[in-house]
């Protein structure tokens, strides 16, 4: 509840008689360019990250706003969101808090270009940037200006301005609480606006960089793709680019970490022989040197220098395995019902995390994440370690991870080929054959995708492969479909009917 002390189930209770009211403080606050006093405050409660916190790192502290403030920013935000990605206002190249994007979506975009710079004999030199605290360092002035340029009108900068400026924050602790604060910078921690307003404040370093990129949020990936002999060139280019990452941070306020920053170059094997043992520039930023690393963590993702993405199952598993081990010490006190709903909402999204960018795992790899899903089931049913698990998948309806792979990345592309939003720098890669005058056309009658030409197994056991061949595979009534949730319904029975028939 916030400072109001108006609770959304409270709002819920008499909604139907108070909505004409909310909606003329809603119409009144949009008209007359003002965000009410009272909604500009947050009570913080901190909470620990840790289990014996000391410090005031070891807290996250989450911000708590009226309830009918968020109502407000939602209205504004879908005003001012349809105006941005309208007027295109915003890099195609930024995944964060947009309908259609994900995580998911920005590293397939990143992972694909260097899967096809790989196939092209060429290496990849990726930097991770780490913005420090990047939301609550955005300069109110540098925003306000940065909307006006954008041609937001005045009485909606008059409304931003109401909305960024007088803020103040309380933290409560138990039944305590602090002075209230003003807050001079930053975005509203916990408001509707405040991912977007973000992302349009960060959007003006897009415009100065030469290297490819991608963005989510204040995550920045820089990268370059190079051929061997270039290699040292290339990395003077992408040092380059940093030098302008410090430059925009001065000058805009934000603070780059350049100790949290990581750097990696990925490639073939042969490629990588090449190189390995030479001397080649450090990658800089700030005078400070990013040392190169064997693998890295991007987005939750673990990417190693040839793709071969032991270091990300071997991260599911540690993560999977520890989440196990706590839940056992409750296995006789949870029912059986409890124990499925909870491997489904705290160890599949482990497991699914980004699956569709490491698709083409040995088989060795997809064993081990099969025993992970083996182990689920042994808990749900307290079943001993070597017991066999396949009747009580068959009960749960769970699919054995192979088919259940293979379902969540044609359910992908379904998105990808029916959503709206579909981000613009992976629908090119999804396109419809069409016999007619050799074009690719959505309204194909078969709805068959094109498979894009390839000459190596990296391209080829990659999702932008995979997913095609597996889409074309399909029956055509699948195919046909529209609706998202009738696909997912007719492809798992589709899938489940080809498992029954595989069994002896």
């Amino acid at each position: 509840m916030g400072c109001d002390n108006i609770s959304r189930q409270m709002i819920i209770s008499i909604l139907v008689p108070i909505v004409p009211v909310i909606t003329h403080i809603i119409n009144f606050s949009l008209y007359s360019g003002t965000f009410p006093l009272l909604w500009r405050k947050a009570y913080v409660r901190p909470l620990p990250k840790i289990s014996s916190p000391t410090l005031p790192s070891h807290f996250r502290p989450i911000s708590i706003l009226p309830f009918l403030s968020k109502v407000l920013e939602a209205c504004a935000h879908k005003q001012f969101s349809r105006f941005i990605y309208v007027n295109k206002l915003m890099s195609p190249l930024q995944s964060g808090f947009r309908p259609g994007h994900s995580t998911s979506s920005a590293l397939l975009k990143v992972t694909g270009d260097i899967r096809r710079a790989t196939e092209d004999g060429s290496l990849t030199v990726l930097v991770l940037v780490d913005f420090s605290n990047a939301f609550n360092t955005v300069s109110h002035d540098i925003l306000l200006s940065i909307l006006s340029h954008l041609m937001v009108s005045s009485k909606a900068l008059d409304w931003f301005s109401s909305y960024l400026r007088d803020r103040q924050q309380s933290v409560r602790v138990d039944d305590g609480s602090s002075t209230w604060c003003t807050l001079n910078v930053g975005v509203p921690q916990g408001g509707i606006l405040s991912p977007l307003l973000f992302s349009i404040f960060i959007n003006i370093l897009t415009l100065e960089l030469q290297c490819s990129y991608h963005l989510y949020a204040d995550d920045l990936q820089l990268y370059r793709h190079t051929k061997a002999n270039d290699l040292t060139d290339t990395i003077h280019k992408i040092n380059k680019d940093l030098e302008v990452v410090k430059n925009w941070s001065d000058r805009f306020g934000v603070e780059v970490n350049p100790n949290k920053c990581q750097a990696i170059i990925i490639g073939g094997s042969r490629t990588m022989s090449k190189v390995e043992g030479l001397g080649f520039p450090p990658v800089v930023f700030n005078g400070t040197n990013i040392p190169y690393s064997c693998t890295v963590k991007n987005l939750g993702l673990h990417i190693d220098s040839s793709l071969n993405w032991q270091s990300q199952v071997a991260a599911v598993s540690q993560k999977v395995t520890s989440t196990l081990r706590f839940l056992y010490r409750l296995k006789n006190f949870l029912p059986f019902e409890v124990k499925a709903m909870l491997m489904q909402t705290l160890i599949f999204p482990i497991i699914d995390y980004g699956d569709v960018c490491y698709y083409d795992l040995n088989a060795d790899l997809l064993n081990k994440l099969d025993r992970l899903l083996n182990n689920c089931i042994r808990f749900v049913f307290n079943l001993r370690k070597y017991d066999h698990v396949s009747a009580y998948r068959a009960q749960l309806k769970w699919l054995p991870i192979r088919q259940r792979r293979e379902m969540r990345a044609l359910t992908t592309l379904f998105s990808i080929l029916h959503s709206p939003f579909s981000p613009s720098y992976l629908t090119p890669h999804f396109q419809y054959v069409c016999s007619q005058h050799n074009k690719n056309l959505r309204s194909s009658n078969n709805r068959l995708l094109h498979c894009p030409t390839h000459r190596s197994d990296i391209i080829h056991s990659s999702f932008f492969v995979k997913s095609i061949l597996l889409w074309n595979e399909l029956p055509l009534e699948i195919r046909m479909v529209n609706s998202r949730y009738t696909f997912k319904l007719k492809l798992r029975d589709h899938i489940r009917g080809k498992l029954a028939e595989s069994l002896p």
